[in-house]
């Protein structure tokens, strides 16, 4: 899969030989850079793999920090492309709260024109509203095939994404006609991912289901969330249908709190186990003895948001809509759910992300409202002025647990969470597209058709025109979310950091 490091999560690492280095440093082994020492330390530290690190300190032949990180991954976390490093740690902690910078705010979806893989188009999947793209007239099934009049490549398509011009894109339809230029001016958006909600009424059934189209897993937007089940809890529906086709991830506390809107009041009322997570040797023995690694169904910070028990609709099944396209924190939720509630799952087999990281920094935890958002491996104070400076950019995303549901039962062999009622994929063909929450969509009519007993007529028609090929290519911030869900609810302290660095030391020299 083609990524854009654009901004990669990283460890970094400290380098001091000065008076100033506390006795519970990890030793220097050569002269190295600040960046790869703190990327030893970091993963060394917390790493799920830790333990395969063996005789991969940084020495003075490492010059490249990337190459030096992708070193030390482990063969499983190579082979998925799971951890990363950036040297944009502000990029990496906006995209997590759903800020974009010089964004339009549509979400494109990439192919190759043909089987000479030279050419891109990108299909809008959808477009967040009152966004540059959305003033602009794009809508979901529009087709871009150029940008600034010249084809999309390898070398440009980056532009979809991200970029600090106007930009004239050509647009055709959904039925790839009526070509158009469309020229938007990026901006720097919020990007809430509660992008649909609304409750459709079966007339002579007394059945009404409660929709939400919901494309990120960010704690942030958690009482936007609330206000959706608040009204679906009040106009009483009696179904819910959530969409999770497009949804890479995110944050376990949002996922947690979601469930918590969707699972039986009288589940959540006992806080039951809601998922486990397990760490390496050392960040377990922390873990376990404080009851860490387990999160509760109910659990929420009270000091921003509101009980979710408050505007739970008290049903006994979802019907989940997630395909190959939904990652990590939407497989938690759609496979965690399942102990507690019937979960209908329609479209494909998913991402196959079972595996969570922290954000990772030298010395800076970014608190916010309270609560860190990144593990520090340094204490400031022991860092010069010109080490804070060289690590301040820098951070790690490694993997540093997997999870499982309350009963220990994952999904790594089979890779993915399987649907109870697999449909084929539609998504090379935007003939066939309808509007977010049409219930005439192929998937939606699915959920719909099992819910009203009506007859579900499948829509996939092989189009005539050009089959475009799916280029696996996509943005900064969906390679981000998918990589693994996000522990943004971090609660190991700086002092057990420095404990387990020093327990490796005591280690080393025996």
């Amino acid at each position: 899969m083609k990524k854009i490091f654009a901004f990669l999560l990283g460890f970094t690492v400290l380098f001091s030989v000065s008076c100033e280095k506390k006795e519970t440093d990890l030793p220097i082994y050569e002269e190295t850079s600040a960046i790869n020492q703190f990327i030893y330390d970091g993963m060394s530290t917390v790493y799920l793999w830790a333990d395969e690190m063996k005789d991969k300190k940084p020495t003075s032949a490492d010059t490249d920090s990337k190459e030096y990180f992708e070193k030390l991954l482990y063969t499983t976390d190579t082979e998925h492309g799971w951890s990363w490093i950036t040297d944009d740690v502000d990029a990496l902690l906006a995209d997590f709260s759903g800020e974009a910078t010089a964004a339009f705010g549509f979400a494109p979806y990439l192919l190759w024109y043909d089987q000479t893989r030279t050419r891109l188009v990108a299909f809008v999947r959808y477009v967040f509203p009152g966004t540059p793209a959305q003033k602009a007239g794009l809508v979901r099934g529009d087709i871009i095939d150029k940008i600034n009049s010249g084809n999309i490549t390898e070398d440009n398509y980056a532009l979809l994404y991200s970029t600090n011009s106007e930009t004239t894109f050509t647009v055709y339809d959904q039925q790839y006609e009526n070509p158009k230029e469309v020229t938007i001016v990026p901006a720097s958006l919020d990007t809430d991912p509660v992008l649909a909600d609304t409750i459709y009424t079966e007339l002579g059934s007394g059945k009404k289901i409660g929709y939400l189209f919901y494309t990120n897993f960010i704690s942030e937007y958690n009482d936007h969330l609330y206000e959706v089940f608040q009204k679906f809890k009040a106009e009483g529906i009696t179904h819910l249908v959530l969409d999770l086709r497009y949804n890479t991830g995110g944050d376990v506390s949002a996922a947690t709190y979601l469930a918590s809107l969707i699972a039986p009041k009288a589940v959540v009322e006992t806080k039951p186990l809601f998922t486990e997570l397990t760490y390496n040797d050392f960040i377990n023995k922390i873990y376990r003895e404080k009851n860490w690694n387990r999160i509760y169904l109910g659990s929420y910070d009270n000091t921003k948001e509101r009980n979710p028990l408050d505007a739970n609709p008290d049903l006994d099944k979802v019907y989940i809509i997630a395909t190959s396209h939904s990652y990590s924190a939407s497989e938690l939720l759609t496979f965690c759910l399942k102990p507690y509630t019937q979960v209908e799952h329609i479209g494909e087999k998913t991402g196959g992300k079972y595996t969570a990281s922290w954000t990772v920094h030298a010395y800076d935890s970014f608190e916010k409202n309270g609560n860190a958002r990144a593990v520090t491996i340094y204490d400031e104070t022991e860092l010069s002025s010109k080490e804070k400076d060289e690590l301040k950019n820098w951070a790690l995303q490694p993997i540093v647990a997997r999870y499982t549901d309350k009963n220990e039962n994952d999904f790594i062999e089979t890779d993915g969470v399987i649907p109870n009622y697999p449909i084929e994929s539609q998504e090379y063909n935007t003939e066939t597209w309808k509007r977010i929450g049409d219930p005439d969509d192929y998937l939606l009519a699915k959920a719909v058709s099992l819910i009203t007993g009506k007859p579900y007529a499948d829509t996939n028609t092989k189009s005539a025109r050009t089959q475009f090929i799916d280029a696996g290519w996509v943005a900064p911030s969906e390679e981000v979310m998918r990589e693994s869900v996000n522990l943004d609810d971090i609660r190991i302290s700086l002092q057990d950091i420095q404990n387990i660095r020093q327990q490796q030391r005591n280690a080393e020299q025996k």
